[in-house]
C-alpha cells in the first residue's frame, strides 16, 4: 500500500492527514507535520463490535485518540501501511 497523493479524513474536529513528500510520508494531525519515515510514532487500535479506538503516539506523548465506527477505513489502512513499511528495512 503507497499514499501517493495526499489522503485526510476529519474526525469530529480533529482533521488527520497522509501527505506524500520528497522525504517520505507525513502525518498531519490538526495541522501538526509528524514524518513517518522517523520511528518515533506508535499506533495502538482497540477493534470491538461495532467501533474501534485508534491512539496515535509520536515520542510517546498522545497526539491523537478517536473512537470510530467499524466502517471508518482511514485508520485501518495506515495501520496496514505502517506494518508493511515497519517490515521493510530503512523505508519509514
Amino acid at each position: 500500500m503507497q499514499f501517493e497523493q495526499t489522503v485526510y479524513t476529519k474526525v469530529g474536529s480533529d482533521e488527520i492527514g497522509i501527505v506524500p513528500s520528497d522525504e517520505g510520508p507525513q502525518l498531519t494531525i490538526n495541522c501538526e507535520v509528524y514524518p513517518l519515515r522517523e520511528r518515533c510514532w506508535d499506533l495502538e487500535m482497540v477493534i470491538g463490535k461495532s467501533h474501534f479506538i485508534c491512539t496515535i503516539y509520536w515520542k510517546g506523548e498522545v497526539k491523537l485518540s478517536v473512537r470510530l465506527d467499524r466502517g471508518h477505513d482511514f485508520f485501518l489502512k495506515l495501520f496496514g501501511y505502517l506494518q508493511e513499511r515497519l517490515a521493510q528495512p530503512h523505508l519509514v
